[in-house]
């Protein structure tokens, strides 16, 4: 096994918006740490975690269910650590490298798995606290830290805040794409069938419509459409604009806008367009993500055990080099 792990880091802000009673009392960074408070004196006191669970009102669905165990102030960094955990629904398989044998029959007796996500709270007050998130495929994402505290900020918990919006820094906002784009020349689409749905309610594009038929039609793990707008040899379409294509975007990028769990059920976007300026740019929604990389060290004889003391210092040390030269766009007003 290799002695260090690959980490990303992604940026956010945590928007809250408080109720009319609150407002002007009480702002995104006393509403954070209102919830944090909330977290730990339940922990203190009652022994127990706030457990919420995404999927509670679906129906035949997995559970999601969400809990933060740690969300400890440094006063020295001036920011919260904080670790998100999903608890699994089912129990891995482990494979026994001397057998050569693969068995789910492991007795957890009490115990039951999770999986984590690492994620730091900056509260130097630029606009709204500011978290840097490790990427963890299997674990907790971005619209699931949203979700946490919108829920815990709601009247079901601490009635403090009638919303919670995580806005993901992108090396080119997603706002600022769809005010300049006026013709697309290249669309490239990917995504899981089971994501589908979701999309076409937050778009009401018929373009998502018909994918859906398609991977009804074929079943496929995935839907991947890559469109060229170009005549043959490359060269831009001087024709009219390609209405279709252009308000297909612009839809799928509002609805990133509007739902952040959008970004993350799409595997691909990226578009290639003409500006206002009539100048020829590209975006990508999955690879557009401002990236803060980390090479963290496992622990010492601890089989696959990231090192979570090295993992804060090492995203610090990125992060203050990202907020210095982000600051024009990041930092105060």
């Amino acid at each position: 096994m290799a002695e260090y792990l690959d980490v990303n880091f992604h940026a956010f802000e945590l928007v809250f918006q408080p109720y009319k009673e609150q407002s002007g009392k009480m702002g995104s960074f006393g509403i954070f740490k209102s919830c944090v408070k909330k977290i730990n004196d339940t922990r203190t006191e009652n022994r127990r975690f706030i457990i919420v669970d995404r999927y509670e009102n679906r129906d035949k669905a997995e559970s999601r269910r969400l809990f933060i165990s740690r969300a400890a102030y440094s006063h020295s960094d001036r920011m919260y650590k904080c670790r998100i955990n999903l608890l699994r629904d089912k129990v891995p398989a482990f494979l026994d490298r001397e057998k050569m044998t693969i068995s789910s029959d492991i007795d957890l007796r009490d115990k039951e798995l999770v999986e984590t996500t690492n994620f730091y709270v900056d509260l130097e007050k630029h606009n709204d606290p500011t978290v840097i998130c490790e990427y963890n495929n299997l674990g907790p994402k971005i619209s699931d830290i949203e979700y946490y505290f919108r829920t815990l900020s709601s009247r079901k918990f601490l009635h403090i805040s009638k919303a919670c919006k995580a806005k993901v820094h992108m090396e080119k906002s997603v706002e600022q794409v769809i005010d300049s784009m006026e013709n697309i020349f290249k669309f490239r689409f990917k995504a899981r069938p089971e994501s589908l749905p979701a999309l076409f309610r937050n778009t009401k594009d018929s373009f998502i419509s018909n994918m859906q038929a398609l991977a009804n039609t074929v079943d496929p793990k995935s839907v991947k459409v890559d469109l060229s707008f170009r005549e043959s040899g490359g060269k831009k379409l001087i024709s009219e604009k390609n209405y279709k294509m252009l308000s297909t975007s612009k839809k799928i990028l509002q609805a990133v806008i509007n739902d952040t769990k959008v970004m993350e059920d799409i595997e691909d976007f990226y578009l290639e367009y003409e500006d206002s300026e009539g100048n020829e740019n590209d975006f990508s929604l999955v690879r557009g993500k401002e990236t803060l990389y980390v090479k963290c060290p496992y622990k010492k004889d601890k089989k696959g055990q990231l090192d979570t003391v090295k993992l804060f210092d090492l995203a610090k040390e990125q992060y203050v080099l990202y907020k210095a030269e982000k600051m024009n766009v990041y930092g105060k007003d």
